[in-house]
């Protein structure tokens, strides 16, 4: 009878940290997506479960305004300090109504922890406005 309460104790300590440990984090797909005047944009990184140093994304971004203006998106990144990284700029020359998409990847050694997208208008090399957002 002894041994029997010993198994079911063992068991009942098995099942209570069990309760307290994490669940695995399970992959999500993030899409930080925002709009200014004269585009659109969105980067969609499939599977990320947090924290990594690899992601593989893809670009969407869109000219919805005809104003002789092109428009560019590019990755931000977060890293364990929250330090943030500007990736560099991916440029929609092709004008008015003009949908461009990349598939890419990025990879920092100081981590990638948080996902985010900014978008923007511009004339030559001085951004007119801009949009950001983060998941």
């Amino acid at each position: 009878m002894r041994n029997m309460y010993r198994g079911v104790g063992v068991g009942l300590a098995a099942l209570a940290l069990t309760a307290v440990l994490p669940a695995s984090a399970e992959a999500a797909t993030l899409q930080p997506s925002c709009s200014t005047t004269g585009a659109n944009g969105t980067i969609t990184v499939p599977n990320f479960s947090g924290a990594t140093d690899h992601i593989d994304l893809t670009y969407t971004l869109y000219d919805s305004k005809a104003d002789d203006h092109h428009v560019r998106i590019r990755l931000l990144t977060k890293n364990h300090a929250g330090t943030v990284k500007y990736w560099p700029w991916r440029a929609n020359y092709d004008g008015h109504g003009a949908l461009k998409e990349w598939d890419t990847y990025a990879d920092d050694s100081s981590g990638i922890f948080e996902v985010g997208v900014e978008v923007a208008r511009f004339e030559g090399n001085a951004k007119l406005n801009s949009c950001t957002d983060w998941s």
